[in-house]
């Protein structure tokens, strides 16, 4: 059954987003203790969370900035992955984090979701591009960023700072930018 009204973010074609609650907490559990998840972002044994660690994370924000959005089929609230909004930062560049569970992955949600993300952003903020940052090796993401017009500016890598509790490895990524006069023609044609 779909989340009610106020706890939505923004609705897709065939998904909704709206905020985590604590009987997502599952949700999370899958998706970031999944090496085929997470290996793409620097975890290559998963996160190895606990379910109060995610309880504490959904419980901090009610802004849809930086908190925990579930991204779920519109018409059976199924839930299939997560995703972030990122504010704009002093350079006037938001961004996007998608995450989606392995059987809910090739079949178009993931740029659909990337699609509403990044509308959303353009909407309600004033940002002038909308990033997102694919892992080299990780093909889907890039199409991801590439479906929603999003052009490659830049490659670094990330490294994760000191200890940590958890196996990491240092990520080599992409740049991409969604500018919001590509966005704005693109949507207008």
């Amino acid at each position: 059954m779909p989340e009610s009204e106020p706890e939505r973010v923004l609705r897709t074609a065939r998904l909704i987003v709206r905020r985590a609650g604590e009987e997502d907490i599952p949700l999370y559990m899958q998706l970031w203790n999944d090496p085929r998840v997470m290996g793409n972002v620097g975890f290559p044994q998963g996160l190895r969370t606990t379910p109060e660690r995610v309880r504490g994370l959904i419980r901090q924000g009610r802004d849809p900035f930086d908190s925990l959005l579930v991204a779920a089929l519109a018409k059976t609230g199924i839930p299939v992955g997560e995703c972030r909004l990122h504010p704009p930062d002093e350079t006037g560049i938001a961004s996007t984090d998608v995450k989606l569970l392995p059987r809910h992955q090739s079949v178009g949600y993931g740029s659909e979701l990337k699609r509403g993300l990044v509308g959303w952003l353009f909407e309600n903020t004033d940002c002038r591009a909308v990033k997102g940052t694919p892992g080299v090796d990780n093909i889907a993401s890039i199409r991801m960023q590439e479906s929603v017009g999003g052009v490659r500016v830049g490659k670094a890598t990330y490294r994760f700072p000191g200890e940590m509790s958890v196996p990491t490895r240092p990520v080599e990524h992409y740049i991409y930018l969604v500018r919001r006069c590509d966005w704005e023609t693109e949507t207008k044609a």
